[in-house]
């Protein structure tokens, strides 16, 4: 399998500790999804066998953002932009551009979308968009 060769990628087994603080923080970002309210774009393969694609839906779900995507691909798996073929990857990241340019506006910036821990500078403009829409990976 491609992933394999990633070279990115950790190969050795996982440590215990690190295991530990991985369902510990998960288990905190769970209980603290509904705070999510800047834009967000949730991409996961349906056949993802490291993270269940129902953990994004919950994030979907769950949080208070008035503009939230999903985009669920059928078939693919965990690593959407290394472990796939060109083809898929290059779907994903046309999808990923495409969600960017949407919301891109040079002469807008709607400041009540952002929380106080956001820093604003000239070069960078967010555009509010109040609805929200989910995408099947058929779209």
């Amino acid at each position: 399998m491609q992933i394999h060769a990633n070279k990115l990628i950790y190969q050795g087994k996982p440590k215990l500790k690190t295991s530990l603080e991985l369902i510990r923080t998960s288990m905190d970002l769970e209980d603290h999804l509904s705070e999510v309210t800047l834009p967000f774009l949730v991409l996961h393969g349906d056949a993802d066998t490291v993270t269940d694609p129902k953990v994004s839906q919950a994030l979907y779900e769950q949080a208070s953002s008035k503009d939230k995507t999903i985009k669920i691909y059928p078939g693919m798996w965990h690593a959407l932009t290394t472990g796939e073929p060109d083809e898929n990857i290059a779907i994903v990241f046309a999808d990923i551009i495409t969600w960017l340019d949407t919301r891109y506006d040079d002469n807008h910036i709607n400041e009540n979308q952002l929380d106080d821990n956001v820093v604003i500078t000239d070069d960078i403009k967010l555009e509010n968009h109040a609805s929200s829409s989910v995408h099947d990976g058929n779209q």
